[in-house]
């Protein structure tokens, strides 16, 4: 079974890691995003307190799937923050610098989750719209909205059936770009150590969805890319966690 949820807001933020004082984002929440999301739904102690450093969520994320979905028009902003320079609850705030930001507008994703311990915990607290964290898109000030849409049996989908997720490029995969349209690629991140080092990246595909219909990415080949179709979608999965 599949648990099916959007999470939407005003702003997002999914800063690349390259980027230092000029925050770029990603278009969508890369897989470490959404595992965070998952964590703060269901109320995983990460144990930042005994140490910054601590990811602690990531040990209940075993053999947890996910498949990210892209339901609003992509969109920017562009803009300047002021950061305040202060090192002591006491020194003056005199200092500050402004640094470029790159915002997704208006964002709207949709989220599938299948296996893993947290399964039927994350089924409970969205059945009853309870989270234990504030749910965000990246950055603590862009809150997010989350709507259940329900649980889904997984089933076995056409192999020319077009997808409708960010479509990672697992061994053997062969895209049909002239059936697709526009394809666009990003470098991801997929998990994260307990210490936050960044354990494995992946290369994903997707193709934007625009006012009039959804975003379908076509694959002569599938290769290792494990899909299914859910609720009438078909879905792409990240291999599990």
């Amino acid at each position: 079974m599949v648990l099916v949820f959007d999470i939407e807001g005003d702003m997002a933020l999914f800063r690349k890691p390259y980027t230092t004082t000029s925050m770029v984002s990603y278009p969508f929440p890369p897989p470490t995003a959404v595992a965070g999301m998952l964590g703060a739904i269901v109320g995983i102690n990460h144990e930042a307190s005994q140490n910054a450093k601590n990811a602690r969520y990531w040990d209940k994320m075993k053999g947890v799937q996910i498949g990210i979905a892209m339901q609003s028009p992509l969109r920017w902003i562009n803009t300047a923050v002021n950061l305040m320079k202060l090192k002591t609850l006491n020194e003056k705030m005199t200092e500050h610098i402004q640094v470029k930001h790159q915002l997704v507008k208006k964002p709207r994703y949709r989220i599938y989750v299948k296996g893993g311990e947290i399964y039927s915990e994350l089924k409970h607290r969205l059945e009853r719209e309870e989270f234990i964290y504030t749910p965000c898109l990246g950055a603590a000030y862009a809150l997010a909205t989350i709507t259940y849409l329900g649980e889904y049996e997984a089933v076995a989908a056409d192999p020319a059936a077009g997808f409708n997720t960010i479509v990672p490029a697992y061994e053997g995969l062969e895209l049909d770009i002239v059936r697709s349209g526009s394809v666009f690629s990003e470098q991801v991140p997929v998990q994260l150590t307990n210490s936050r080092r960044l354990s494995h990246t992946i290369l994903v595909y997707y193709t934007p969805p625009n006012k009039e219909e959804k975003p379908v990415l076509y694959v002569r080949n599938q290769g290792e890319l494990q899909s299914s179709m859910v609720n009438g979608e078909k879905v792409a999965w990240f291999n599990a966690w």
